[in-house]
């Protein structure tokens, strides 16, 4: 197994022309996202000393996926997906480089957050998911599991930097360089997509029209019970388990009083786990048993989520904050591929919208955690988020079969 790890056995996902050009596009977006994430964090904890209004701003930005996540799979089967991911690189960055003007003139106000954050929040809502059909598109099915994971270490790779580096721009250069930088790396991402072949994908066939698309994505819901089983899932994970980054700025500034650049750090722990979790779910290959490996994770997760609530020394918080990156990561990676498995090849891009709708039930964990901190206390908050994942898998075990089956 180490002997495995150590070769990265998924580093033959590099051998398919244009995975190396998606992969260091990945990892590019991955660092404007991780700057926007300890960037917007920490200005908007500034602005308004709430909770609420940190899980409103992260709310706002996962919005887009609810309303537009199984619109967004139909037009990712019917329309150019190399297009797609470059203009939403190009829209994410036009939102940033906005931030950090109106943030350089100190005219930037929460409205004005709100709006960007759902603009940034849409291009993404087509862009993930084309990324990840784009993926299979490009190694295969067989390959699926494997090239998802090795990109997971990637993003992973940058975010260990990209937090504490983020943490360290605030205290130096002031969060509007955040900013800048995000636009930068979105921007460089759209050209390195450029270079990937026009042809690695043949455009499906239009045989129907969005509508009729449409119904069949909600078909395919109903009637694929995998496909349920993990939309009720990612949805679970995004209200109780994916919520915790609201409120780590309030961890960082007035739990453990660490500032900016331990805000930063618990960001770069996160993605060291994620790194690790990548590396491992790489090293198995087309491993038989997805469904209890999703579920394992989804366990680890609420178990972290209780141990990271309750600590006060920074190291130990590091520890179940790499810990914590280790099973969000592998809950994503395992999402993306065995829903990418169980559907035919020209609905992939659907079910990875469907991906999208489920994890856009976000706003709902990032509102409720926001109100249940300012009403109880963040520590308890998190808590209690860390005690509902730990019941939902035992129900999982218990009601959803199918999943165990994956």
């Amino acid at each position: 197994m180490i002997g495995k790890l150590l070769r990265l056995q998924a580093a033959s996902a590099f051998r398919y022309p244009g995975f190396s050009f998606l992969f260091i596009a990945s990892a590019l977006s991955f660092l404007g996202r991780y700057m926007m994430l300890v960037g917007l964090g920490w200005l908007v904890l500034e602005i308004t000393n709430s909770s609420v209004s940190l899980g409103l701003v992260w709310a706002i930005s996962a919005l887009p996926g609810l309303l537009f996540g199984v619109l967004a799979g139909v037009v990712i089967d019917r329309f150019d997906r190399r297009q797609l991911i470059i203009w939403a690189f190009i829209i994410s960055a036009v939102g940033a480089f906005l931030l950090g003007l109106l943030s350089s003139e100190n005219a930037l106000q929460l409205w004005h957050i709100l709006l960007i954050s759902f603009m940034i929040g849409s291009a993404s809502t087509v862009g993930l998911p084309a990324r990840q059909a784009f993926t299979v598109d490009i190694v295969g099915p067989g390959n699926a599991m494997n090239a998802i994971s090795v990109s997971t270490v990637g993003t992973r790779i940058i975010g260990l930097f990209g937090g504490a580096l983020a943490g360290v721009v605030i205290e130096l250069l002031g969060v509007e360089w955040c900013f800048y930088i995000m636009g930068l790396s979105y921007v460089s991402a759209s050209l390195v997509v450029l270079r990937i072949h026009r042809r690695v994908m043949e455009p499906p066939p239009r045989r129907q029209t969005i509508r009729d698309s449409y119904v069949t994505t909600l078909r395919l819901i109903t009637k694929n019970k995998i496909v349920l089983a993990l939309v009720l899932t990612a949805s679970i994970c995004e209200v109780f388990g994916f919520s915790y980054p609201v409120v780590l700025p309030i961890f960082a500034r007035d739990i453990l009083a660490i500032g900016a650049v331990g805000l930063g750090m618990f960001y770069a722990a996160e993605s060291l786990g994620g790194l690790l979790g990548g590396l491992v779910l790489a090293s198995l290959g087309d491993y038989r048993h997805k469904g209890w490996l999703i579920l394992c994770t989804v366990l680890s997760l609420g178990v972290f989520l209780v141990l990271f609530s309750q600590t006060s020394w920074h190291l130990l918080s590091l520890f179940f904050m790499a810990m914590l990156g280790a099973s969000t990561a592998a809950i994503d990676a395992m999402e993306h591929t065995i829903l990418q498995l169980n559907v035919p090849d020209d609905q992939r891009g659907r079910v990875m919208g469907v991906w999208m709708m489920s994890i856009g039930f976000g706003p709902v964990g990032r509102i409720l955690i926001g109100v249940v901190a300012a009403l109880v206390g963040v520590q308890l908050a998190v808590s209690i988020n860390g005690i509902v994942m730990i019941a939902i898998f035992f129900l999982l075990v218990a009601l959803v079969p199918k999943l165990r089956r994956a």
